[in-house]
């Protein structure tokens, strides 16, 4: 028999990005919580770097390059959303799980 804790619906990227996991989706795969704190986290990452160098969005002058406080600001945008890809898969992947058939449920 299928367990309570089943969504109905199989999961999406759209789905593994929201912000928060439901209770029953935490109670099979309670990791699901810190992943979606350090997206939380890595989205107010970026927000304040580009807020301080506002440089860095919009058309680049290479005749004028970047400071070495807001060269380093980019490169920690770059591997945050680079890390935000990884959590978003694995966040589809942990619930793709939650859908696998369960074994139990065959009648023979």
């Amino acid at each position: 028999m299928a367990s309570s804790t089943q969504p109905r619906s199989r999961p999406t990227e759209a789905a593994a990005s929201r912000a928060s996991p439901t209770p029953e989706e935490l109670a099979v795969v309670p990791e699901l919580a810190l992943l979606a704190a350090l997206q939380h986290v890595l989205e107010l990452t970026t927000l304040t770097l580009v807020a301080m160098h506002p440089e860095l969005v919009g058309d680049r002058s290479y005749l004028r390059p970047l400071d070495p406080q807001a060269l380093l600001a980019d490169q920690l945008i770059t591997l945050g959303m680079r890390l935000a890809k990884v959590v978003v898969g694995y966040r589809v992947v942990a619930l793709a799980s939650l859908h696998a058939p369960d074994t139990d449920d065959l009648p023979f």
